[in-house]
């Protein structure tokens, strides 16, 4: 049953079978004449007009480029036929222009619905990510909520704050190190105080979804030597991209196997790629239950966002870094090509002091008001100065100023900073699809250098 838009997600298929069809559905109808109606082989005196069948159905299937194409290739059978005087040796001429008008009606339609189906699958692939993020944001929220309820008389911690703690830590990486294998221990540390796992491993997952062999922490005792990438949960986890856990029809197994997962955790973030998983042996009984584990499920959620935010700002390579950068720009700047989808490229010239308060600082504050589609790159100026670039998608050329309004309002709140006299300036793009990604960058980066002080 068709329950959401990719189970109707619709495959192209290759360029030699289109042609082929074409071929086919376009000969279908003078070949069938050919052998049944020798006296008549185009269908010229039939009261239906046969002919139009293979554009009008080439069209549809593939659009403009195979219906126009089929249309053509009728009319070239009309025109031998009426040259070699097979049938009655004329070539209607208002039946060929009806002929190559409906292969190309026919394909423009196909066209037109596609271009509109990609764009609505486009924007409900955006807005689906934004719903991930609102309802990740919203679990810890209540999580939140509830803990401090249970506990503000004793105990002032609650689980945001600990996230928050545990993001700032990430900021000190270095940039070239690995933030995932400095930053593991902490990772499996948080999630074994909060989700009351005794014995577990977190595993790096690479770039193919390969779990690697050796983990890179653990806690509660060295896990087991074996291959956990061949384990039907992990297997599970990779597949359905969520949390699984042990079921009690299950159980039955626990005395065939060593050292038996109870969970294994996902780290991933709201676009769906997973950096980790945790792997959960040992926790008590009282705490494996839904509600524990649906927290556990949550917070590799939050961390894998945490990853995902912390390798942005931390790119082990710049040129790396803005080869992604300019990959997503080139994405979205087809899309407005393409299916008129307009995004914003916005950049702030951040200097190197304003009021005591750091580039650094203040790059950690637009990071943080990323939303889930989001993607930041930051480049050297000179004089200390830092260029940030922000790709806002699907964000109409308007949404600029209230971005910068809201900039604006959180630099002055947290740091006191008057934006008109701090030296900080804000550039704008439109990625209508009309220039290249290099050119939107390579624009704003030459507008900065202008301003640059010699």
């Amino acid at each position: 049953m068709v329950t959401q838009i990719e189970d109707v997600n619709y495959q192209v298929p290759p360029i030699w079978v289109r042609m082929l069809e074409t071929a086919v559905l376009t000969l279908l109808v003078p070949v069938a004449g050919w052998l049944f109606n020798a006296d008549d082989p185009l269908f010229y005196a039939s009261a239906f007009a046969w002919l139009i069948v293979g554009p009008l159905l080439a069209g549809l299937r593939y659009g403009f480029l195979f219906g126009f194409a089929s249309a053509l290739l009728t009319v070239a059978l009309m025109m031998i036929a009426a040259g070699t005087g097979w049938g009655d040796g004329l070539l209607p001429i208002e039946y060929a222009i009806g002929v190559l008008l409906t292969g190309m009606v026919a394909g423009e339609f196909t066209d037109i619905w596609r271009r509109r189906i990609t764009q609505m699958k486009i924007i409900n692939d955006y807005q689906g990510t934004r719903l991930e993020e609102f309802v990740r944001n919203f679990h810890v929220l209540r999580v939140s909520h509830d803990q401090l309820a249970e506990r503000l008389a004793a105990n002032p911690h609650n689980l945001r704050d600990v996230l928050l703690a545990l993001a700032e830590r990430f900021d000190v990486v270095e940039p070239g190190d690995d933030i995932l294998t400095e930053r593991a221990s902490d990772l499996l540390s948080f999630i074994s105080h909060e989700g009351r796992v005794e014995q577990g491993a977190l595993y790096r997952v690479d770039e193919r979804e390969r779990v690697e062999r050796e983990p890179l922490a653990f806690i509660g005792g060295r896990p087991a030597d074996r291959d956990i990438a061949s384990d039907p949960m992990v297997q599970a986890c990779l597949e359905q991209r969520c949390m699984i856990s042990l079921k009690s029809e299950m159980e039955v197994e626990l005395q065939n196997r060593a050292q038996p997962l109870l969970a294994v955790i996902p780290l991933i973030d709201v676009n769906d790629k997973i950096w980790a998983i945790v792997t959960v042996t040992e926790m008590p009984f009282v705490e494996f239950e839904r509600g524990n584990l649906h927290l556990l499920s949550v917070l590799g959620g939050n961390l894998g966002d945490i990853i995902t935010e912390a390798y942005a700002r931390t790119p082990a390579d710049a040129e790396l870094a803005r080869f992604q950068f300019e990959e997503r720009l080139k994405r979205w700047s087809r899309y407005a090509a393409r299916y008129k989808l307009n995004s914003l490229l916005v950049a702030f010239e951040v200097p190197g002091h304003i009021d005591d308060v750091s580039s650094a600082t203040l790059a950690d504050l637009i990071y943080e008001q990323l939303r889930a589609l989001d993607y930041a790159w930051t480049t050297d100026l000179g004089h200390d100065s830092k260029l940030i670039y922000v790709l806002m998608p699907l964000t109409p050329e308007r949404g600029s100023a209230a971005y910068r309004e809201r900039m604006t309002l959180l630099l002055n709140e947290r740091f006191g900073v008057d934006v008109a006299e701090s030296g900080l300036v804000f550039h704008q793009r439109n990625v209508d699809g009309k220039q290249s990604a290099a050119n939107l960058v390579a624009g704003i980066r030459r507008q900065a250098e202008q301003n640059a002080p010699a």
